[in-house]
């Protein structure tokens, strides 16, 4: 049996009140992965992957669209979206979006 976690898919910026919301239920979770998109990636540039239990990863277009260099501790698919859509499909508890 493959191990399931919670699967969280933040494209809101930092200081947004469901970006809170969404990392204070990844906290909770404790198993998580974090998929970055649109304006979410701007929270690589505050440390968010550095929050214990919680797989990061971000969609490089969006990463160059936005000028963000980080890339420590995230893992940056060739397709986004398609290791999103496995993810969920495959090993997901439960989904959020934000």
């Amino acid at each position: 049996m493959q191990e399931e976690y919670d699967v969280f898919l933040l494209t809101k910026p930092p200081f947004n009140l469901r970006s809170e919301l969404c990392l204070k239920l990844i906290v909770r979770s404790g198993n998580a992965r974090l998929y970055l998109a649109g304006d979410g990636v701007y929270h690589l540039l505050s440390g968010i992957q550095e929050i214990p239990g919680c797989l990061v990863y971000a969609c490089q277009e969006d990463l160059e669209a936005r000028a963000i260099n980080s890339r420590e501790k995230v893992i940056i698919p060739d397709n986004f979206y398609s290791v999103f859509i496995e993810d969920m499909m495959e090993n997901c508890r439960c989904t959020y979006t934000f």
